[in-house]
């Protein structure tokens, strides 16, 4: 497996595929909740492979992307929030790749850059029903915390936001 650090167009335009489809899998399992699909996409995967390179090429910023041999196996970066802390996003593994250390890696990538860009604190968002997710997190020592921004009101029972000290 490799991770690597990503900057080119073509690289984020691999990327934006994997969030992509991570985008259609939560788009159904949202709509359980009865999450609107419009509303989904507009709040979380509203971005193209050139605003995913804006918002990850910034200078306290990072994606990262994992390949099994030739297959691009997942995806994960951080960007510094409104408020200064860095924001672990767009973490995704294809299901075919799950359980290879593809998600731990990614992990431990973004978290060494998070500390290298001098953050102290790393935040996430995630949701009740992502539980192979939420145990990674778990396993990294993240906690749960309160709200740290508004979400539509469709998410806000299946939000969860976690944190923990770099």
């Amino acid at each position: 497996m490799e991770i690597r650090t990503i900057n080119s167009l073509a690289d984020f335009k691999e990327a934006h595929a994997l969030i992509d489809a991570m985008s259609k899998w939560d788009s159904e399992q949202s709509r359980k909740f009865g999450v609107p699909d419009d509303e989904l996409i507009e709040y979380i995967y509203g971005h193209t492979p050139e605003t995913l390179m804006e918002k990850f090429n910034k200078r306290d910023a990072g994606f990262f992307l994992a390949r099994i041999g030739e297959n691009i196996a997942g995806c994960a970066g951080y960007s510094k929030s409104d408020d200064g802390i860095a924001e672990l996003q767009k973490m995704y593994v294809r299901p075919e790749a799950r359980g290879k250390g593809v998600a731990r890696g990614l992990m431990t990538a973004c978290l060494a850059g998070i500390r290298n860009d001098g953050y102290m604190t790393v935040r996430l968002e995630t949701v009740t029903f992502m539980s192979e997710a939420i145990a990674l997190y778990d396993a990294f020592s993240f906690e749960r915390s309160g709200y740290l921004r508004s979400v539509p009101p469709s998410l806000q029972p299946i939000t969860i936001f976690m944190e923990r000290q770099v």
